[in-house]
């Protein structure tokens, strides 16, 4: 006993030793890494501020309207920011100089925890559930005087169809949008606004179009307006001709107003004249959809919806008689029901007035769960709404089309979904048929994407460039109606399960926990649990689920998937997408039927064992699991389907070898073990039958020096042979002060990365220019179509002048959160403003948060195709570098000019040098900032993408 005293005593010893030299190593890396931790600090504080400077948008725009205000946790964050960067600023300047052991180790300490607060500030950002709330007045609230914010949507849909009535080039109208948002009613005010309105027109003629839509009954229809009486000759063209005559025979300059057009149709067949400038008459025609207008060779119009505060402001003027003051509660029931109603004028009107002398908290409690429920045993107002979009559904025909758009209702309400994401469940679903062309697949998918557009079923969003769709309440109410119950999305508070449920969706549900009893679902082909923070899947949880097909599990918290999913002989898509702490997937040899297997950003060492089974695969993406090595590509040569191969961002390589028995390969997203690898495979027949593909090289120790010794990237030997480098992207390297550098010309007057076509740079604390160094001369002509640059504080300028004539084919130049920016293109110190710059494709300036801009270039700036400027938060920015055209002495708007997006305060404050610049240019610019950025650039078949340096990240050279 005594001895084995002393051996726990020596074991103790050695323990605390350890801590001891643990915690050592600890404070010299507090104390040698103190400057490269305070730079990742004030890097993830400017990543902070940025998610601070959206929150702060998003809630200023909206705290405009009455009775809005951002809730608590938003102020508590908001303030924590705040505090939190006052907080790194003292950090700041405390590391300055410091030499003393102990500071430096405190500080140290004091970075690393602060670095750590950002994260969970970050997260707790993400995380909010809305920023807003409803603050009504206790006092209760007044009915809202006759002319109220409901006008400003029609006015504004109004004005909008006027101008093209108004307009000598426009003959052919269409107002166009979703049942119920209003056409009948607008045109209604312009059909009397016309007649009151008297000298352009002589007359207006109404006809509303039945759906079941004939000819015949056209040509009666319109004979009827015009107090004709046609024949009652069976023969079409005798009618057509007695009506074609009617209509020319009153030399009247009239407007045919069509309303609710199903179907295109020419207008010869039912004789009706086209209209043209020589007789002054028009044609307006309302229509659900836009092949109907264009079908009609319309200039379409789509009516905008009611705005969150107009939906409520109409639904309490038509449920709340003028002598009745509702309490607060009931006013917050009144407007989640007015909510729901998908800011639809038609849809607001039928439920408000079908509620219109509910009193009480209970019966309005009581309407509101009945609405929410939408049973059968709805009101007829309702049933009026529900018919009118079910119609909608009903005219797309195609069953493929119309089961596309049931998946739309798995979302959660008022989910704004990525396109991408919808065009991945329809393939996983099986609802797009297999082709020999991914590309022709995802073609298909957008086609019948425009095709639920156009019949106003989902509207679509573009938030800088990325596609995304959303689905109204009510159209999505009208959908899980369509489904008769098969089809569930659970809401927050959970649920039942049926064994009558076909798709269950459980999306951004927050739920952290599944039953652990297991669900017998025997129909059950879809469940989507993505976003939900689960952490525990119980083992027989998928028992019971023999149909499944299409299984979602990505953004949860799983550290292991059960064994259960091994047995799901049926299922064909299975996606685990940023499963960041999933560590196992259990065997997927029995998996035969699988054809999607998606498994991104998790801590997997390994493949799962059976991927090499799976011979139904089509898809395989294991990309950007950074502890992913023990893999062997050639175990997937009997995968003869295999169409994706994405395994990129991991520590797999490949070669030529392994790639060339999959036969069908049409995306590929792999790193080779080398330089000599990549090039046999890019000359191969394969290569040049992929669509789409990202390729790099492992990491040479060479290249890895080379980032820290040159302050110039072209001056890098490994890039002096780039030839074929097609999209560069450069970030974090602190010491680079240039990207193309005079000194790295070759004696024939080449220079490294002339050939990229891409060039993103990002955090370069250190460059000050693009170019350095003695201009290229007129013979050098780089590819550069696309130059993006953000967080390069050291930047004065992006652009001289005289460079200009070497980037012939620049399409879009973007500058955002460049600190020092003062001008965008410089010209030489001999320039006066007077001198003209041209551009040939240039087709976006994209500027944004500059603090300092003043000048975009001081002299005019013309550019051969059309192009469009938006400015956001360029305080200082007082002058565009335009000049009106000069056409026959009349002054217009640069022919190529599209548009100019900007904030209304910034555009008041510009300064022109010709008066009547603003007046011209009016018509162009455009306050809303959810701008899209046309990628006029096809990088098809351009993208070779590099992997990550310790300081610097950039495409490699074949």
């Amino acid at each position: 006993m005594e001895f084995l005293g002393k051996v726990f005593e020596i074991v103790k010893n050695i323990g605390e030793g350890l801590e001891i030299v643990k915690t050592i190593k600890e404070w010299y890396g507090y104390h040698s890494g103190l400057e490269e931790s305070m730079q990742n600090l004030k890097r993830v504080i400017e990543y902070l501020s940025a998610q601070e400077n959206d929150i702060n948008k998003q809630i200023s725009s909206a705290e405009h309207q009455p009775y809005i205000k951002r809730k608590t946790e938003v102020e508590v964050w908001l303030r924590d920011v705040q505090q939190l960067k006052s907080d790194v600023q003292r950090l700041e300047q405390e590391v300055v100089g410091e030499r003393s052991l102990f500071s430096r180790v405190r500080l140290g300490k004091h970075i690393f925890e602060k670095i750590q607060e950002v994260e969970k500030l970050q997260e707790k950002g993400r995380a909010f559930d809305g920023l807003l709330v409803y603050d009504f007045p206790t006092g209760g609230l007044l009915m809202p005087p006759t002319k109220d914010l409901v006008e400003s949507t029609k006015a504004r849909n109004m004005e909008r169809v006027w101008e093209c009535l108004m307009n000598e080039d426009v003959r052919q109208i269409s107002v166009y949008g979703m049942g119920g948002v209003g056409k009948t009613t607008i045109m209604k005010h312009i059909h009397n606004r016309i007649l009151k309105e008297t000298g352009k027109f002589d007359t207006v003629y109404w006809v509303t179009i039945s759906k079941a839509f004939n000819v015949p009954k056209l040509q009666s229809d319109i004979a009827e307006a015009l107090n004709l009486c046609l024949s009652n000759d069976e023969d079409e063209t005798i009618r057509a001709r007695e009506l074609y005559a009617a209509l020319l025979s009153q030399n009247k300059k009239y407007v045919l107003i069509l309303d609710d057009l199903w179907e295109a149709f020419p207008l010869e067949t039912v004789s009706i004249p086209e209209p043209t400038l020589f007789n002054g008459c028009k044609i307006v025609l309302t229509t659900r959809s836009l092949d109907v207008c264009r079908g009609m060779d319309c200039t379409a119009v789509k009516l905008e919806l009611l705005t969150e505060q107009e939906a409520l402001t109409l639904f309490l003027r038509k449920a709340v008689r003028n002598d009745v003051v509702l309490a607060p509660d009931v006013k917050q029931i009144a407007a989640k029901i007015a909510k729901k109603c998908a800011h639809l004028p038609l849809a607001v009107v039928a439920v408000a007035r079908s509620l219109r002398g509910v009193e009480g908290t209970h019966e309005w409690r009581d309407a509101l769960n009945e609405f929410t429920k939408s049973t059968n045993e709805v009101s007829s107002g309702e049933s009026t709404v529900f018919e009118q979009l079910k119609f909608s559904y009903s005219r797309l025909g195609d069953k493929v089309v119309q089961d596309c758009f049931l998946c739309c209702c798995l979302y959660p309400e008022d989910h704004e979904i990525k396109e991408s994401q919808l065009i991945e469940l329809w393939i996983a679903e099986g609802l797009i048929p297999e082709m020999n062309s991914v590309e022709a697949m995802v073609d298909k998918c957008r086609s019948i994407l425009g095709k639920l557009t156009s019949a106003c079923l989902v509207e679509t969003i573009s938030k800088l460039g990325l596609g995304h769709v959303r689905i109204h309440d009510l159209i999505r109410d009208m959908a899980f109606k369509i489904t008769g119950g098969r089809y569930r999305c659970m809401e927050k508070d959970g649920g039942l399960w049926s064994e009558d449920h076909e798709k269950i969706s459980f999306i951004f549900n927050h739920r952290t926990e599944l039953p652990i009893r297991p669900l017998v679902c025997p129909r059950l082909t879809t469940l989507l649990l993505q976003n939900n923070g689960i952490w525990l899947i119980p083992d027989s949880f998928f028992t019971n689920m023999p149909c499944l097909k299409v299984l979602d599990l990505s953004d949860n918290n799983i550290r292991w998937l059960p064994g259960s999913i091994s047995n799901l002989e049926n299922l064909h898509a299975l996606i685990l997408s940023g499963c960041k702490q999933l560590e196992y997937v259990p065997s997927m040899e029995k998996l035969k039927a699988l054809k999607v297997f998606i498994l991104t950003r998790s801590l997997i060492k390994e493949a799962p064992k059976g991927i090499e089974q799976l011979v139904n695969l089509r898809k395989l993406d294991l990309s950007y699991n950074s502890r992913l090595e023990t893999f062997s590509i050639t175990k997937l040569c009997g995968l003869s389907k295999l169409m994706w191969l994405i395994i990129d961002a991991t520590r797999v390589r490949v070669s030529r070898e392994d790639l060339m028995c999959l036969s069908q390969l049409k995306v590929v997203c792999v790193l080779f073990h080398n330089v000599q690898e990549l090039t046999m495979y890019v000359t191969s027949q394969q290569f040049h039958g992929l669509e789409e593909y990202r390729l790099g090289v492992e990491q040479l120790d060479t290249f890895r020096q080379s980032s820290h010794d040159f302050i110039s990237l072209s001056c890098m030997p490994s890039l002096r042979n780039a030839r074929d480098l097609y999209k560069c992207v450069v970030w974090g390297c602190n010491r680079l002060e240039s990207i193309f550098s005079s000194s790295s010309f070759s004696k024939d007057d080449q220079i490294s990365l002339s050939s990229v076509s891409e060039l993103t740079l990002f955090d370069l604390p250190s460059c000050r220019v693009l170019f350095d160094g003695i201009s290229p001369t007129h013979n050098i002509s780089f590819n550069l179509e696309k130059l993006s640059i953000s967080n390069c504080h050291s930047m004065k300028y992006i652009l001289p002048a005289q460079l200009l004539q070497n980037l012939p084919n620049l399409v879009v130049l973007e500058v955002k959160s460049c600190e020092s920016i003062e001008e965008i293109i410089v010209g030489e110190e001999e320039m006066n403003d007077s001198n003209t710059i041209t551009f040939q494709k240039l087709g976006v300036i994209n500027l944004d948060s500059l603090p300092r801009l003043k000048s975009i270039y001081t002299g005019t700036m013309v550019c051969k195709t059309g192009f469009q400027i938006r400015v956001e938060d360029c305080p200082m920015l007082r002058r565009l570098p335009l000049s009106l055209h000069m056409d026959n002495n009349q002054a217009t708007a640069p022919p190529s000019l599209e548009r100019i997006w900007g904030e209304q305060e910034w555009w008041e404050s510009l300064e022109w040098d010709d008066p009547r610049t603003k007046t011209i240019l009016q018509p162009l610019f455009k306050k809303e900032l959810q701008f899209a950025l046309i990628a006029k650039i096809d990088v098809h078949d351009i993208l070779f993408v590099g992997t990550l340096v310790s300081s610097c990240s950039i495409a490699l050279p074949l």
